[in-house]
């Protein structure tokens, strides 16, 4: 007999609350979080690509904890009596702040090697039949903990390019979703598209949605500078022959690094929160771990040696996936491409701390330092 779904309480809990922690352990005891794959009534939808990492019982007895709450997802550790655990990830943000649909995300991870990052499990976008009142995200858990940007070393540099390079050697026809189903680039044009397009349009929703925040920090000279620096790109990315499978959001916090297998000196690294993964220009996930401008715990503070040394290092791991296209191959293309991702991301990044900066310490802290690299960056005053 198949477990009816609950009601959902009247008033739902905070995704990051202790109530929410209940709802969990009641969802898994009672089946509702993931149900049977070949339930035809199962709220839930899952991928049907990975039914081997699906926990021999789908509920009982577990415990949960709060993993940690990030921008716009507070994640869980669901820990069942008799499997291993999963991760749970709820969105705590309204769903028109969310990049892409969960069953995007789901997709992507559908086509990762099991070496670079989780195994999706099931999803659930509608809040309407949710057991937990909100959409949600299972996935298998990725061992590791983030380290602080200050900790990386050259060797954590180069096993991420490594581990990168093998992400990328997914091929993409486009910039675009991955979606469900038997072409997984169905919902892409093939070929190259305008970034211009996309951070104009995007500058035009942070002014809109922002404008005061701007305002009062003066803000819009980075803006301007920003699309001036996208602009000088748009020849190449016209011409662009290397999109692939990228995460979209490879931040310090995002990558997590666990005890090597072999014993070596370097942790093994995976990578989560796939939420931004889509068909991209390879630089973009090159750019987004840091460099010259860097802030908070995203990103790591690296000169211009330490860069160079690292896009190497990928460039030449790639070697060991096939053959490398041009655009990946010209170093010089490589980097300009991804100082204006650079200034894409991390203007994108200072709107968003600057928006934060009243209500949380944290974005408080960052701001200046985030502004300041940015700036240095961009050519702008301070």
């Amino acid at each position: 007999m198949v477990p009816a779904a609950p009601e959902p309480p009247a008033a739902l809990p905070d995704p990051a609350s202790p109530a929410m922690g209940e709802l969990l352990v009641d969802a898994w005891r009672t089946g509702t979080l993931v149900l049977p794959l070949d339930d035809d009534a199962s709220p839930v939808r899952l991928p049907g690509l990975h039914r081997s990492v699906l926990p021999a019982s789908l509920s009982g007895p577990a415990r949960v904890s709060l993993a940690g709450v990030g921008e716009r997802f507070a994640a869980w550790r669901v820990i069942p009596q008799e499997n291993a655990p999963v991760i749970v990830r709820i969105p705590h943000v309204a769903p028109a702040e969310l990049h892409q649909d969960l069953a995007d995300e789901i997709a992507a991870l559908t086509l990762i090697p099991t070496e670079v990052g989780p195994a999706p499990i099931a999803f659930q976008d509608d809040p309407a039949v949710s057991p937990l009142g909100h959409p949600y995200v299972v996935t298998t858990e990725v061992p590791g903990t983030a380290a602080a940007p200050t900790a990386w070393t050259p060797a954590h540099l180069e096993a991420h390019a490594a581990r990168l390079a093998r992400l990328h050697s997914l091929p993409a026809p486009g910039r675009g979703p991955v979606t469900l189903g038997p072409d997984p680039w169905a919902g892409v044009a093939p070929g190259p598209q305008s970034l211009l397009a996309e951070v104009e349009e995007e500058a035009a929703s942070w002014r809109a949605d922002h404008g005061g925040v701007i305002a009062e920090h003066s803000l819009d000279s980075f803006l301007e500078a920003a699309l001036h620096r996208v602009a000088a790109i748009e020849p190449q990315i016209a011409q662009l022959d290397a999109f692939v499978l990228a995460h979209g959001d490879l931040c310090a916090t995002n990558i997590l690094w666990d005890r090597s297998a072999d014993g070596g000196d370097v942790p093994e690294v995976r990578y989560i929160d796939f939420e931004w993964a889509q068909g991209d220009d390879p630089a973009r996930d090159l750019a987004i771990i840091g460099g010259a401008v860097h802030g908070g715990p995203w990103y790591v503070p690296l000169d211009e040696d330490q860069v160079d040394a690292f896009v190497r290092a990928y460039v030449r791991e790639r070697g060991g996936h096939g053959e490398v296209p041009e655009a990946v191959r010209d170093l010089g293309a490589l980097r300009e491409r991804m100082r204006a991702w650079t200034a894409y991301e991390r203007t994108a990044m200072l709107v968003h701390v600057a928006s934060r900066a009243s209500t949380r310490s944290t974005h408080r802290r960052v701001l200046p330092v985030l502004r300041g690299t940015l700036a240095a960056e961009l050519g702008l005053d301070g």
